[in-house]
């Protein structure tokens, strides 16, 4: 129903919808004649069919029609009475009333004590991490959730490698994992050595020297090619051509083995060296974690790639990987943000061997890690994704690495040599011959002081080799407490750090137990796990008060509305019969006129 209230009798009629009324009555008459026409038409078949006692003839054929009727006239008369009262009703009433009675005495007593909570997590995820700097001399401990883990070893790089082992292996400690970084710094270092077999960086000193002869095949013709790999021992891999230069790579690699070698083959687009990880570290070292052999005599490895890329003035990219492996207390593989900064650490160890050893650094770059995007779900202990890999940028060629086996023939006089050119064929494009390091009377200057080179035999390292002169060094540095800087030995590198440069030990925990964190002697912690500060407020009143307030408010609105419509209604019409039209039934004569036709 409409609302009422305010329209005009007029407006209310027109909603009434007296006209719509009028109007279904009109089209129920017209309706009616359509209904009788329609019937008339039906009729017709009645009338052309053929009947027995009739002698074959129809009603039509003996003048007989259907009959048509017509409205000729239609009366419509309508009367509508209507009544309509709208009362509308509003009454408001109000009551107020309060009283107030005080006969306070207060006594307020105060007392605060502040603190509060921070949980710290850099990374938004189930981890939380923090930092403690130590400086390359200290031989401190530091304290990790009451549990104490000295600093032991002969030079800071040992020390901090024991560390971190020493912390991830104590469940106490709740350790998931650590993570070393430092920023080298610069120092005035001359040697009078061979450049060949001594090479001098901004703080570091390699040997260069010792490992295996090597060699590195270029493939990108699928021709037969007769690869010689000793002049002096006849050894030659003949090879021929094969359906696809895939298969004929992998042809190349048999015949080299066949003739006493190792080969590896490296696709396009394909890393050429991958340096494993243990799992949740980030240096190098060959002994890997049993029974993962992939390291095998990588820093002989590394020395040789460091030579070619600056031989062949190659331009490389470097990746760091993670697996799936879930650290102590996590659920999943450690945090993403962690698995990233863990890959980045091993794409900077292989980068930093690399420039050590002679590569230009300048011909280097880091990729940003994955961290464990790239390794699949299964299996989460994937050693094949702890690792880092050196790609070399624009290669198209097939690269196949040559390494003669141990206590097996050298490789010299190889053909065909492309070590000084073309740059297209089949060949060798690389070589590396191992040379005896003689290093007797020659020394290494560091900021103005000088420390003899030494390739005395020291445990593990034989006498003669890198790793030992690499070591000698370092003993040396550290033994003269006059200088204000030491040094660390890895492999065939001696590197140098000032006595108070600091390392970064970041730590990251799963677990939300509290972990606190301190140090001593040259150890501080820079962030703890944690950061507490509470804060509490008492405060107590006494005294006798009394206050009373009341108040009503009443409205009510009313609206009421009553309409009544009577009426009444009527239709007088005139109903006549009308033969059918002759042009009708002439149509249905020649339609059947066909059927009479002998």
């Amino acid at each position: 129903m409409s609302d009422y209230d305010g329209l005009t009798p007029g407006q209310v009629l027109a909603d009434a919808s007296v006209a719509e009324f009028i109007s279904q009555l009109g089209l129920g008459i017209a309706q009616a004649q359509r209904a009788l026409d329609a019937n008339s038409v039906d009729q017709i078949a009645e009338f052309i069919t053929p009947r027995e006692g009739l002698g074959g003839r129809t009603l039509l054929d003996l003048g007989l029609s259907p009959a048509f009727y017509h409205y000729q006239h239609a009366d419509i008369s309508c009367s509508l009475q209507l009544s309509l009262r709208v009362q509308k009703d509003l009454s408001l009433g109000l009551n107020l009333s309060g009283s107030v009675n005080d006969t306070t005495t207060s006594d307020e007593n105060r007392a605060e004590n502040s603190s509060s909570t921070e949980s710290g997590s850099e990374t938004r995820t189930e981890t939380r991490s923090a930092n403690v700097e130590i400086t390359a001399a200290s031989v401190g401990a530091l304290t990790v959730g009451g549990q104490n883990f000295s600093l032991t070893g002969q030079d800071p790089l040992e020390r901090m490698r024991n560390l971190q082992t020493a912390l991830l292996a104590n469940d106490g400690a709740g350790i998931g994992r650590a993570l070393v970084s430092a920023t080298p710094q610069t120092f005035a270092i001359t040697t009078d050595a061979d450049p060949a077999s001594v090479q001098i960086g901004p703080n570091t000193i390699a040997f260069l020297t010792g490992g295996f002869d090597s060699a590195i095949i270029q493939v990108d013709a699928n021709a037969a090619t007769d690869y010689r790999i000793s002049a002096s021992a006849s050894k030659t891999a003949a090879t021929t051509a094969q359906p696809t230069i895939d298969t004929y790579v992998g042809h190349v690699v048999e015949q080299i083995e066949a003739a006493g070698y190792d080969a590896i083959a490296a696709a396009p687009g394909e890393p050429i060296n991958s340096t494993f990880f243990d799992t949740g570290r980030h240096h190098i070292t060959e002994a890997l974690q049993p029974p993962n052999t992939r390291n095998r005599n990588i820093d002989a490895r590394l020395l040789q790639l460091a030579q070619m890329i600056r031989a062949r003035d190659l331009r490389v990219e470097i990746e760091g990987f993670a697996d799936r492996q879930p650290f102590r207390g996590a659920t999943a593989g450690g945090s993403a943000e962690s698995n990233r900064r863990l890959g980045d650490l091993r794409a900077h160890a292989v980068r930093d061997r690399l420039v050590a050893n002679g590569a230009p650094a300048n011909n280097m770059a880091i990729r940003p890690s994955r961290g464990h995007e790239a390794a699949p779900a299964t299996p989460v202990d994937n050693p094949d994704f702890r690792r880092a890999s050196v790609f070399v940028v624009g290669r198209t060629q097939h690269w196949i690495r040559v390494d003669a086996r141990s206590g097996g023939t050298g490789i010299d006089g190889v053909t065909p040599d492309l070590r000084t050119g073309p740059a297209a064929g089949n060949g060798f494009i690389f070589l590396f011959n191992p040379r005896p390091l003689n290093l007797a009377g020659k020394k290494v200057t560091i900021d103005g002081t000088d420390f003899p080179l030494s390739g005395t035999a020291v445990t593990p390292h034989a006498a003669g080799t890198p790793e030992a002169h690499a070591r000698n060094l370092a003993n040396s540095i550290n033994a003269n407490t006059g200088v204000t800087f030491t040094g660390s030995a890895e492999a065939n590198v001696t590197t140098v750090m000032r006595k108070t440069q600091p390392f970064t030990l970041e730590l990251i925990t799963a677990e939300q137990r509290q972990i606190s964190l301190s140090g001593t002697s040259g150890i501080t912690v820079t962030r703890q796990f944690t950061r507490t500060e509470s804060r509490s407020l008492t405060r107590q009143n006494t005294g006798n008060r009394a206050i009373a307030f009341g108040a009503s408010l009443d409205v009510r609105y009313s609206r009421q509305f009553e309409m009544n419509v009577t009426g009444n209604s009527s239709i007088t019409a005139r109903l006549v019969s009308i033969p059918a039209p002759p042009e009708f039934l002439e149509t249905i004569r020649a339609f059947l006129a066909p059927r009479d036709q002998p």
